[in-house]
């Protein structure tokens, strides 16, 4: 059976294994620093198994030129990758995003298998989405249809997204930005969303405002999907959601209601969990870089 590697390129963390179409082995991650260059760590792995497995799935975070394989890692300080030109000396590369890659394994093996219209919606250190809509994954010019992080939810707000855009979704729910939200409405200076979340557990009054603030928002924005995408099933994924999932599918099914037009779709969290994205790597490669 034909082996290929795939390479998982996160906003935080690097995740590499070898696929052969139904397991991952040879698995390895990595927990990067915003300095850091994920090539070099892809490259001391390509060395030991592309001799075996040639074909390179890579489901990396964007924005991406798809038709150069490069990407703009925005939580690497902008770093500008192009994977084509640097690792075609291993072998066949192809490139996507990372959410159109756990879409296509949710559509393989997971909670899209049954469906033709489908969103794959993930919570991490940003906000991001596969969408397949009668059967077809969407892509758009340079491939990033799918970059609904940075849906425009409040064009009045000066808050900064990542990307140096304002008023984006990411902005205020995206893990990364969530101290800064949370510093702007309380006045209170954390480091990471999970002490947010933590204060929330605990009961206390300004973290519970703050979480049901962005679950209002979080709500705007998947009804924004739905109202444009008309899915039959939203899947859900990424650490902060995975950390958090009971919240999330209570909080979402209860407030999406409020602002859908839509039929509403199912909610539901993405069977593979947090493996989806490199699986669909993995299935990238063996598909030679097509997608339906």
């Amino acid at each position: 059976m034909k082996c290929v590697i795939a390479v998982d390129v996160g906003a935080s963390k690097l995740r590499l294994a070898t696929f052969t179409g139904k397991d991952l082995k040879n698995k390895i991650s990595f927990k990067l620093q915003g300095s850091e260059n994920p090539l070099n760590y892809i490259k001391n792995y390509l060395k030991t198994f592309s001799k075996t497995c040639n074909s390179i799935g890579i489901a990396s975070a964007g924005p991406l030129n798809i038709k150069k394989g490069s990407a703009t890692l925005i939580n690497y300080n902008n770093l500008k990758i192009n994977y084509t030109k640097s690792l075609r000396r291993y072998g066949s590369i192809f490139v996507t995003n990372d959410c159109i890659a756990g879409l296509l394994a949710e559509s393989r093996f997971g909670e899209a298998k049954k469906v033709k219209n489908a969103v794959y919606l993930t919570f991490s250190s940003g906000i991001g989405a596969g969408v397949m809509v009668d059967g077809h994954i969407l892509i758009g010019k340079d491939g990033n249809a799918h970059e609904v992080g940075h849906l425009v939810l409040n064009y009045e707000d000066d808050i900064l997204c990542g990307c140096g855009k304002k008023g984006h979704w990411e902005a205020y729910c995206g893990g990364k930005s969530m101290p800064n939200f949370y510093y702007k409405m309380t006045g209170n200076k954390v480091a990471f969303a999970e002490e947010i979340f933590r204060m929330y557990y605990e009961n206390r009054t300004e973290a519970r405002d703050f979480i049901e603030k962005c679950m209002k928002i979080n709500a705007a924005g998947l009804a924004s999907l739905i109202n444009a995408y008309d899915p039959e099933v939203i899947i859900l994924s990424g650490s902060v959601f995975l950390n958090n999932e009971k919240l999330f599918l209570k909080k979402l099914t209860e407030l999406t209601k409020n602002y859908v037009m839509n039929r509403m779709p199912k909610i539901k969290t993405a069977k593979l969990r947090e493996n989806s994205v490199i699986f669909g790597a993995g299935i990238l490669a063996l598909a030679n870089g097509k997608l339906p």
